[in-house]
């Protein structure tokens, strides 16, 4: 049996800010399906207000990691008209996320997410006060700041519910909670480069194609819907995506292409943007088949076929030279800055829907990998792979 001798790797993953940054990017724009001979567009809009809500509550969370408490104090009063007046000054940086989080404090939240900690932890702590104090809160702008007594009770509020929420932040079990999430994302990526370096020992040369699948969108539906939370696809959508997925499958064998498939990544998500898709990665034998974007217009008219136009095919693979960091395409063994560079891309698939998930998707397996690959006879020199170990 071949020896394969792993190589450590330190693939960047998404830093905090920079997940939040997708976030924000994705609930303000949507892709626009054209019609047959017409490519899809982005349309750009305001940003969802109940994602704006999520964002800044998780803004502040990156804020928490390194803050001083208190946040909030008593600014030096000012005259105005010959009348004293008071306000409330927050700790360097705070000011406009402060702003931007008020709404957050009096929020009712929906059944239509499943939270992540972080907003289960921002729930848990506003559930320690009453609607009367919340709604004070959110009303910084409209305080009387000739009244010493009000501002000071307000900053006083406001540090009780930072405090505690920096203490639940540090508590043990929160700390646990996290830790699992992250475990979760890191052995989805150590599925995916152990699948990666299994094709590499058995091809040598491995074709990787990525496809994003997703069901039509139509202007009129996206901009009904652009300004609000209430999603242009529902349980259906889903439902149906599903299924043209595992027909999709199941069809393989039947497919002399499709069949040569030698191995897959696929991860489920519902976007604002895109509505419910699904990211893929299809791995051929490099040896056989090199022809990338080809292969990548067949499976998308496949795709278009399976759902009798229903469906929209995003293809990365024609997109190759946008990328500063391009791991598609074909990827031979020796190569392993492109294999790092596929690593990476690994990093988005598994970014987790850490913070919030449309709730039809909490309990159905949204990451699939396929079965390694049997292993080809011992011959040759040993190859140096990328290690699965998350670092």
């Amino acid at each position: 049996m071949e020896t394969i001798r792993l190589h450590d790797h330190s693939a960047g993953t998404f830093t905090f800010e920079e997940q939040l940054a997708l976030i924000h990017s994705d609930s303000s724009s949507a892709i626009v399906t054209g019609e047959a001979s017409v490519p899809n567009s982005l349309l750009r809009h305001h940003a969802d207000y109940e994602v704006e809500i999520f964002s800044n509550i998780l803004n502040v969370f990156a804020k928490c990691d390194k803050a001083q408490l208190p946040i909030a104090q008593l600014a030096n009063p000012y005259l105005f008209r010959s009348t004293q007046h008071y306000k409330v000054q927050f700790a360097s940086g705070w000011d406009i996320l402060v702003k931007m989080v008020l709404p957050a404090f009096y929020y009712q939240f929906t059944e239509r997410y499943f939270y992540g900690e972080e907003i289960k932890a921002w729930i848990s702590v506003r559930n320690q006060f009453s609607e009367k104090e919340l709604e004070f809160l959110t009303h910084l702008s409209s305080l009387d700041s000739t009244n010493q007594k009000s501002v000071k009770k307000y900053i006083d509020l406001f540090n009780m519910f930072m405090e505690r929420l920096v203490q639940h932040i540090q508590s043990a079990s929160f700390k646990k909670k996290i830790r699992d999430r992250n475990t979760i994302k890191k052995n989805n990526k150590k599925a995916c480069v152990e699948l990666q370096n299994h094709l590499i020992a058995k091809f040598a040369k491995v074709l990787v194609v990525r496809i994003d699948f997703s069901l039509r969108r139509d202007m009129e539906t996206i901009l009904k819907h652009s300004s609000s939370m209430a999603p242009p696809y529902s349980r259906h959508d889903l439902t149906a995506l599903k299924s043209f997925m595992t027909k999709f499958k199941n069809n393989w064998r039947n497919n002399t292409l499709l069949n040569a498939i030698e191995g897959y990544i696929f991860q489920y998500e519902y976007s604002q943007a895109t509505g419910f898709h699904v990211h893929s990665y299809f791995f051929f034998d490099g040896s056989k088949h090199q022809q990338d974007i080809s292969i990548a217009q067949y499976i998308s008219d496949y795709w278009q076929k399976i759902t009798k136009n229903q469906g929209s095919c995003f293809i990365c693979n024609m997109k190759k030279d946008q990328y500063r960091y391009c791991g598609i395409g074909m990827i031979h063994y020796s190569d392993l800055k492109k294999q790092s560079f596929l690593i990476k891309t690994f990093d988005y698939i598994c970014k987790a829907d850490q913070f919030f998930i449309f709730s039809e998707l909490k309990n159905f397996k949204r990451f699939q990998r396929s079965q390694l690959p049997t292993p080809k006879a011992k011959s040759g020199r040993t190859r140096t792979l990328h290690s699965t170990q998350s670092h």
